[in-house]
């Protein structure tokens, strides 16, 4: 079986987070020999991407789950980059509306320039799918205070599914829409107790983990008041309430998805 390597260039959310960078907040690549997504780019997605040792210039897509600046700010240049600067028309962009239209309140967050290169650019509600290459791409309903957003559903051949819910509150039968992943990538901005409208605690995480039943859960997109009640602790939790195996996920983590699935880099402490 293939491999295809999933690298979580931020794993930081919100507004406190972002602007003081104690997580980063670059976004998620997808990667196989086949594939190059970038998923989310928000402020430092550029940075994080380089330092990482993965060329923007190879991306072959780009797709951003709603708007807010942690996971669009880069959108642009990574855009950028993905048409070789400009000179090439090349590439997939899936955003809501209010993303590349925008709405009454903003103009669109990539502009009518930057589109102009692109060669696909999709706009996604919930239920849309589309093609990456050989990957089908679901976009997955999602409850934020940003009324467009939604997740992503990746059907991999090689490997199976990855599931991503993006920001979200819980809702109901929002476990559908992940069924049959085996990595199931879910953001939990709150810790336990401090819930807040349109965002996760890991009490909500455990009744969709139990209920999807990956092969391995990965909980990101942590706020402040996660970081300093402590990811792995309250994570921890949800591994104990549903016996499914669920990681906090660090910056730079890179989690290989085969045959096994597995972290293949340690924490730098």
């Amino acid at each position: 079986m293939k491999e295809t390597e999933i690298v979580f260039l931020g794993t930081g959310g919100g507004r406190f987070t972002t602007i003081t960078q104690k997580r980063q907040t670059g976004g998620i690549r997808i990667l196989s020999n086949r594939l190059n997504i970038h998923i989310d780019p928000g402020p430092g997605a550029l940075i994080y991407s380089l330092n990482a040792g993965l060329n923007p210039q190879k991306l072959e897509a780009v797709l951003i789950s709603h708007r807010h600046p942690d996971h669009y700010n880069d959108a642009e240049i990574m855009v950028e980059a993905m048409t070789r600067g400009m000179l090439k028309k090349r590439g997939v962009v899936a955003a809501p509306p209010n993303i590349l239209v925008g709405n009454t309140e903003t103009g669109p967050a990539i502009s009518t320039y930057h589109q102009q290169m692109i060669e696909d650019v999709i706009i996604v509600k919930p239920g849309v799918n589309f093609k990456v290459g050989s990957t089908k791409v679901v976009s997955t309903e999602a409850k934020h205070t940003d009324s467009e957003a939604v997740g992503f559903r990746f059907e991999i051949p090689e490997v199976g599914a990855i599931g991503y819910t993006a920001d979200t509150e819980y809702f109901a039968d929002i476990e559908k829409e992940y069924m049959g992943v085996r990595v199931l990538i879910i953001s939990v901005m709150r810790p336990l107790g401090s819930p807040w409208i349109g965002h996760m605690t890991p009490e909500e995480a455990i009744t969709i983990i139990d209920a999807v039943k990956p092969e391995i859960a990965v909980a990101t997109h942590f706020g402040m008041k996660m970081l300093y009640s402590g990811p792995n602790r309250e994570i921890q939790l949800i591994e104990e309430k549903t016996g499914i195996p669920t990681i906090a996920a660090f910056d730079g983590m890179r989690l290989k998805l085969g045959k096994e699935i597995k972290v293949v880099n340690k924490k730098k402490r």
